[in-house]
């Protein structure tokens, strides 16, 4: 007799906008994965976030627009980076994934960040999953040509 496992599965979709660049229009395609934060004070997964999965991203980044006096994180005392030019300090957040089967989220799930003190000019950028994500939950990413959505793989 064998045994089966059915593994979480959590969709990655194509976010593809046209952008002008002296007269052309160039194709600019962003991954949106959909995660749940926990809320300050500590509650449930309450605060939705499009975040862009980044693979060029060792760390994940949670602006400061998104984390400030709303999410409920944990700074790792004595330990700063940077991220575009802005002071950040490290910590741990929990966060859930939305998947696709019963109870429609997996977690709660800890993810190691940075958490910028300012957020750099320009537009206001999304939350940016990264890399070490995959490594410390062992989940898979697949990724299908567009328009069809990808998978996060979770163990």
């Amino acid at each position: 007799m064998t045994s089966s496992t059915t593994r979480a599965t959590s969709p990655v979709e194509w976010f593809i906008q046209p952008a002008p660049v002296r007269g052309h229009s160039i194709p600019v395609a962003r991954l949106l994965v959909p995660l749940y934060f926990g809320t300050s004070p500590p509650g449930p997964a309450t605060a939705k976030e499009a975040c862009w999965l980044d693979t060029c991203a060792p760390l994940s980044v949670v602006p400061l627009h998104v984390h400030h006096q709303r999410l409920h994180w944990q700074r790792i005392p004595g330990i700063q980076t940077s991220w575009s030019g802005q002071i950040c300090d490290l910590g741990r957040i929990d966060f859930w994934l939305q998947i696709d089967q019963p109870p429609y989220l997996w977690g709660p799930m800890s993810l190691l960040a940075k958490f910028p003190r300012s957020d750099p000019p320009g537009n206001a950028v999304p939350v940016l999953l990264g890399l070490e994500f995959f490594l410390a939950h062992q989940a898979e990413f697949q990724l299908l040509q567009p328009p069809r959505d990808g998978t996060i793989l979770l163990p």
